[in-house]
């Protein structure tokens, strides 16, 4: 099994993670709702549980699903008067460059939490949750989001994966006009 695929099932893993915090999520929140006017008796631990874990893993796991899906903003004005050369250098070069970015973001990130967990902190509330918990899901999302960006590098440069294309003005219309 190619490295490549084993990056595409780690990432359908965090998303599946991800999608299962958001289901969390709704499910809390429907809950707290119910007890909170119907019963009068609110779960209280639900805010700092959503908050401070749930919507963390959340953006943080989704990061580079959303990458290998292609779902972020790209912005091309100049694609089109590039050559396909010039184009695959760019995304290369781009998808190095943030993917060292981020790769310093996890060893910082990794560092708080290490330390987070040495100290043994705490997010004072009904329930003492332990901040280390909350943070880990960072430098787990951006290790992530860095090696696809680094294997989309690689690939752009060996020419095996093709620069994604804007797209073009019909397209954009058609889909316009489908939202109306």
């Amino acid at each position: 099994m190619p490295m490549s695929r084993y990056l595409k099932l780690l990432e359908q893993s965090l998303a599946a993670i991800a999608v299962a915090a958001v289901l969390a999520m709704m499910l809390l929140v429907s809950l707290d709702v119910i007890a909170r006017y119907l019963f009068k008796a609110p779960l209280t631990f639900q805010y700092n549980l959503t908050e401070d874990y749930l919507m963390v893993i959340m953006v943080a796991l989704a990061l580079p699903w959303a990458e290998r899906r292609g779902v972020f903003i790209r912005l091309t004005p100049f694609h089109r008067f590039m050559s396909p050369a010039v184009r695959r250098c760019l995304y290369a070069f781009n998808n190095l460059l943030v993917a060292l970015m981020l790769l310093a973001m996890t060893w910082y990130a990794g560092e708080r939490v290490w330390t987070d967990w040495q100290e043994q902190r705490v997010i004072f509330g009904v329930i003492d949750w332990p901040v280390w918990l909350s943070h880990v899901w960072v430098p787990i999302g951006t290790l992530a989001l860095s090696l696809r960006l680094l294997t989309n590098a690689c690939l752009y440069l060996l020419g095996v994966t093709p620069v994604p294309s804007p797209p073009s003005l019909d397209e954009m219309q058609q889909g316009r006009e489908a939202l109306r």
